[in-house]
């Protein structure tokens, strides 16, 4: 799907194609609690049901495009990330996508922890390669869009002129 933004695999601009890089925040619905999720090499988990956050990067060739398409597939035999292995059990509700250079998830990572509403439910998860304490997040309610919201603006310096594009999917429940 040439042409159609973030939707497709890349923007054209005449011959050349314009891959959209940046950072997002998927939010997933558990309907039933699991127990002893195994989580690859970090170890087996419960998860209560409810609704997690998870903080990622699209920095690579593909974009956001490819990572939100990604994600959207059906769970693989084999999985690759951390969060591979809950999304097998979790649908699929929003995704918020931020245009940006920058990897944004440490910076958005804080801000989650830091609101007494948000858990980490598993140290770690999806960070073993970067410093923050983890990249998944859990609420037992739908989180508010204004919550999302400020988690985004959170990454934005004072005092800076702001050019930013968010672009919030939502999918059937």
């Amino acid at each position: 799907m040439r042409g159609a933004g973030w939707r497709g695999a890349a923007t054209a601009c005449g011959d050349t194609e314009i891959i959209v890089k940046g950072s997002y925040i998927l939010v997933l619905q558990l309907p039933q609690p699991l127990t002893g999720l195994p989580v690859g090499r970090l170890g087996s988990f419960d998860f209560p049901k409810g609704f997690y956050l998870y903080v990622g990067s699209a920095l690579g060739s593909g974009g956001l495009a490819a990572r939100l398409a990604y994600h959207q597939r059906s769970p693989q035999a084999r999985p690759h990330w951390h969060i591979d292995y809950l999304r097998a059990h979790a649908r699929l509700r929003e995704a918020w996508m931020v245009e940006s250079p920058t990897r944004l998830e440490c910076v958005w990572c804080r801000a989650l922890a830091a609101n007494p509403a948000v858990h980490i439910p598993v140290p770690r998860f999806g960070a073993t390669d970067r410093g923050c304490p983890g990249h998944l997040f859990y609420l037992p309610r739908a989180p508010h869009p204004s919550l999302l919201t400020s988690v985004i603006l959170s990454a934005v310096p004072d005092n800076r002129p702001l050019d930013l594009r968010i672009e919030i999917h939502s999918f059937d429940p």
